[in-house]
């Protein structure tokens, strides 16, 4: 492995609060769905506080921005319902 600690971390929780998004997807019920997008933010969230850590405030900041697909965005919102 050639990723430095910091990097790796970052990758295995984007890619939980992948796993998870995923799973509010294809939930059958609200209730699940619910849960999926609120693990799915606290992943979000730990990624982010790991970026202020190691970047700076200003670069976490961005970072969940970009995350959630915008500025000024500051939560994932809860995932539409299965068509």
């Amino acid at each position: 492995m050639t990723a430095d600690p910091y990097r790796r971390l970052l990758a295995a929780l984007e890619e939980d609060r992948a796993r998870q998004l995923e799973s509010a997807r294809r939930a059958p019920c609200p209730e699940t769905r619910i849960a999926a997008d609120s693990m799915a933010s606290a992943f979000l969230h730990a990624a982010a506080m790991a970026v202020r850590e190691f970047e700076g405030p200003v670069a976490s900041q961005a970072y969940a921005e970009r995350a959630v697909g915008g500025e000024g965005q500051s939560a994932p919102g809860i995932s539409p319902p299965p068509a």
